[in-house]
């Protein structure tokens, strides 16, 4: 992990190569109405220029992926996970009605897309045109998408890149999911803790009802949690996390961080989800102690 580009994260601003997410531009006349039938988010409601975050979700409500959701003149542009790519075309296209006037096109390969965050994310994005607040990003974090020369103006601006095993760090310490870690279909977007992408006014969608049921009467069963552990758990290693020798629930990510130790992302079992709870970790080699803490560690 680079310390000095952690600091910069935490004190100054960053900068994340966003290549690898997913891209899609979706165009035509009915595009709004289907990706607000997709979306939890209200789409309808953006103006040109305008932006959102949103759950992708199965029928039953369940995790597909996280998107941003980028409106301008033309059309949308769609920002999906990484290794969630493959999946958003072939699950869109189910959701078009016959006759409807929707175009999916696929432009990770021709667009560039930049990640920018920290307390002072917006002195960097100040004069470039096309950016959009976003959650998924730590801090106060911008996407910045555009052409060829936009990762050479950023690089000018002489703010640090940040690596892969640091940015982990620093999602992990602002409490942000990853899809095939705390974002999958083991999961809805309310344990998750995407309440600020939920729409709960805004016309039918899909998973909707179970997405509201969920939420007027309080089923929700786990919950995404901080943890503070005892001693470092390499990131991967599947842990249990037991009060009383019962199961309440898993770890999901870990890490090391510089100013608050060992870390970790677990689903916790409501009952158990309230910071300061002491709960044991079980892995093959040991246990140890560790204490549910509330997210973000660090906002």
């Amino acid at each position: 992990m680079e310390l000095s580009t952690y600091n910069a994260a935490h004190d100054d601003v960053t900068l994340r190569d966003a290549g690898h997410f997913g891209r899609f531009r979706v165009t035509g006349a009915d595009a709004a109405a289907l990706l607000h039938h997709l979306t939890t988010n209200d789409i309808k409601k953006l103006k040109s220029g305008e932006a959102c975050d949103a759950a992708l979700v199965t029928s039953k409500a369940r995790l597909l992926d996280v998107v941003s959701v980028l409106r301008d003149d033309s059309g949308f542009l769609v920002i999906t996970s990484p290794n969630r790519r493959a999946g958003f075309a072939p699950h869109a296209q189910k959701f078009i009605l016959y006759r409807q006037d929707v175009k999916i096109e696929d432009v990770t390969e021709t667009t560039h897309l930049f990640g920018v965050f920290g307390p002072n994310a917006g002195t960097v994005v100040a004069e470039i045109e096309n950016k959009a607040a976003t959650t998924r990003l730590p801090f106060g974090g911008f996407w910045l998408f555009g052409g060829e020369d936009l990762g050479a103006r950023l690089r000018a601006s002489g703010k640090p890149f940040v690596d892969g095993d640091t940015y982990n760090v620093l999602r992990v310490e602002a409490g942000i999911g990853a899809a095939g870690l705390e974002i999958g279909e083991d999961f809805n977007p309310w344990e998750a803790n995407l309440d600020a992408n939920l729409s709960l006014s805004k016309g039918c969608y899909n998973g909707q009802e179970v997405i509201a049921r969920l939420n007027t009467y309080k089923k929700v069963k786990q919950k995404l949690k901080g943890l503070k552990l005892a001693a470092p758990i390499p990131m991967g290693q599947a842990c249990a996390l037991k009060v009383n020798g019962r199961t309440v629930g898993a770890i999901s990510s870990s890490v090391e961080s510089p100013r608050l130790g060992a870390i970790a992302l677990a689903y916790v079992r409501s009952t158990h989800a309230v910071a300061g709870t002491p709960v044991e970790v079980e892995r093959a080699e040991e246990t140890q102690t560790a204490t549910v803490a509330d997210l973000p560690f660090i906002a």
